[in-house]
């Protein structure tokens, strides 16, 4: 058997992600891909895949504001490396119409053709995600 060294409980998961343990056992409910090891009493050992895909999850549900019926959707019934494998490039883009940070005004009025094309990929990709659900 593996070396427990190379596992993490939750209390170190829950703090290295900042995340109360109650809602990664809550996610554990409702994602079937998340299944950390289980050993006596109870105790629950995460691998680094699983805290890979507890990240993504947060990620999904946190900054891109998908429900968890969304994120259940979009894992369907793929194993826990196939998710990590195929993450959603859609889900991975961020706000591309700011392009300094430093700026007082808003640039979202001033978009180049380059801002275009990614809006356009965009708009394609989540049309594609809106059919296949």
């Amino acid at each position: 058997m593996k070396s427990i060294k190379k596992f993490k409980t939750i209390n170190q998961v829950s703090t290295i992600l900042k995340l109360p343990q109650h809602v990664l056992r809550f996610w554990e409910n409702k994602f079937i891909q998340l299944k950390p090891l289980k050993l006596s009493g109870n105790r629950r050992y995460y691998r680094d895949i699983d805290v890979e895909l507890i990240i993504y999850i947060k990620n999904l549900l946190h900054e891109d504001c998908i429900t968890i019926k969304g994120v259940q959707k979009i894992f369907k019934n793929l194993t826990i490396n196939q998710i990590l494998k195929n993450k959603n490039p859609v889900l991975k883009k961020k706000n591309i119409l700011v392009e300094n940070k430093d700026l007082k005004e808003p640039t979202t009025n001033k978009i180049n053709s380059d801002n275009k094309k990614i809006l356009k990929e965009i708009l394609i990709d989540l049309r594609k995600i809106k059919n296949s659900m």
